[in-house]
């Protein structure tokens, strides 16, 4: 009997699994704080690399200026999110996840 394909659209159940459930702003919040984190880890991990290459293809460098650029957004992003993390405001969580997505679609 031939396999269903899943109904997660190619995306690993694994990882269907953890797309934020809107239940409330603030477990939304922590939850892209989290995936924000583990970004912003897999870029340090890429610019690193980079940075200790011995070559560097120059139709690279702007790519990489551009991931510079998203990696230091996301990390001011997640420095105003932690300190903010602790108010109950909820204009204020909407509006902090509001730039998170601006900056996603900036730098995509």
């Amino acid at each position: 009997m031939a396999k269903r394909p899943s109904k997660s659209h190619g995306v690993p159940k694994k990882a269907a699994g953890k797309v934020p459930v809107r239940t409330s702003t603030a477990a939304v919040e922590e939850q892209t704080i989290a995936r924000v984190e583990r970004t912003i880890r897999t870029l340090d991990e890429f610019l690193a690399k980079w940075d200790g290459a011995k070559v560097k293809p120059d139709e690279l460098f702007p790519q990489v200026m551009k991931i510079r650029q998203f990696h230091e957004a996301l990390t001011s992003w997640q420095r105003d999110a932690l300190k903010a993390k602790k108010q109950t405001d909820e204009e204020g969580r909407m509006k902090r996840l509001r730039d998170f997505v601006l900056i996603c679609r900036m730098y995509s």
